[in-house]
């Protein structure tokens, strides 16, 4: 006998599989368990908001996929970039897309609230725009703040029992300062490793040589942050991945932000994205190190206050 969850795994697999390395598939899964757990006790359609939602392929997809269990013109998707709204408009009709600044406390206080709030790749671009013209980076204690007070506004907009699926970058727990040894493996992979550490812009990227035999010697910080963008050298994209870290909370520091705001967590998974093209362009020595799992996938449920 076919189980209910294994025509929708089938379902997504098909469906999905362009965006596999984009991080948008695992958060559409995850999103899309979550609304069928939350239909039935419901008993009515539900709303859902994607906050930074871009283009709008996260919420349009749901929305099609759970057309019976969706409130299809309740649910809403905000973005501050007009053009990616307008293809939003064009692809998923009848969607309530809306132009504005989702750190606005006004804004989010005036949408009411939702069964399931969607933040996929979103909240590192509120971290990313703390940049301190004094220091020439990011402030990171500033911009850490500035997450936390974004997530509480967010909260605010949930139904008691109804859940949140954050997906994003993750920083690596240990030593961030603790030096990583590693060689490119061509010439190009090279070049474009020092063009990274040229125009990227959230942190200055400090490197040295190793030795005589082509290592080049960083951080654990900026390696990471060099591993997770170098995918985007090159394209028309870089002009924009430039400017944002992926990277903002250790696992720990997600837990404690989201805790704090009286979510309980369901499911936290850590994952390494696009791992096949980095190790066809640089190798981490000694060559059996393992590369860190730099994003994450977070499941986190409103409960109601104790009587």
């Amino acid at each position: 006998m076919i189980e209910p969850g294994d025509i929708w795994d089938l379902y997504w697999e098909t469906r999905l599989a362009p965006w596999d390395t984009l991080g948008k598939s695992a958060a559409i899964r995850a999103a899309s368990k979550e609304i069928r757990r939350l239909a039935q006790p419901a008993g009515r359609p539900l709303r859902l908001l994607e906050l930074g939602c871009g283009e709008g392929q996260i919420l349009g997809t749901l929305l099609d996929a759970h057309a019976d269990l969706c409130d299809r013109g309740a649910s809403v998707g905000i973005d501050l970039n007009r053009k990616s709204l307008a293809r939003c408009q064009k692809d998923y009709p009848g969607v309530h897309w809306e132009q504005g600044d989702f750190t606005a406390p006004d804004l989010l206080a005036r949408l009411g609230k939702f069964d399931l709030i969607l933040f996929v790749n979103a909240l590192h671009e509120v971290f990313s725009a703390v940049f301190s013209p004094e220091l020439g980076e990011v402030d990171v204690p500033l911009a850490k703040q500035q997450v936390r007070e974004v997530l509480s506004h967010t909260v605010d907009c949930l139904h008691a029992d109804r859940c949140l699926v954050l997906f994003d970058g993750l920083e690596p727990t240990g030593n961030q300062g603790r030096k990583v040894r590693i060689r490119f493996l061509s010439d190009q992979a090279r070049a474009e490793f020092e063009t990274f550490t040229r125009e990227y812009r959230p942190f200055q990227i400090k490197y040295g040589e190793a030795d005589t035999s082509g290592l080049v010697e960083l951080s654990q910080h900026n390696f990471t942050r060099y591993i997770t963008k170098s995918i985007f050298l090159g394209k028309r994209l870089w002009e924009t991945e430039r400017l944002e870290s992926y990277q903002y909370f250790t696992e720990a520091e997600f837990r404690e932000a989201l805790i704090g705001q009286g979510l309980e967590l369901t499911a936290l998974e850590t994952l390494t994205l696009n791992g096949e093209k980095w190790r066809s362009r640089v190798e981490i020595d000694p060559p059996d190190a393992e590369f860190p799992q730099e994003h994450v996938l977070i499941v986190a449920y409103k409960r109601p206050p104790p009587p």
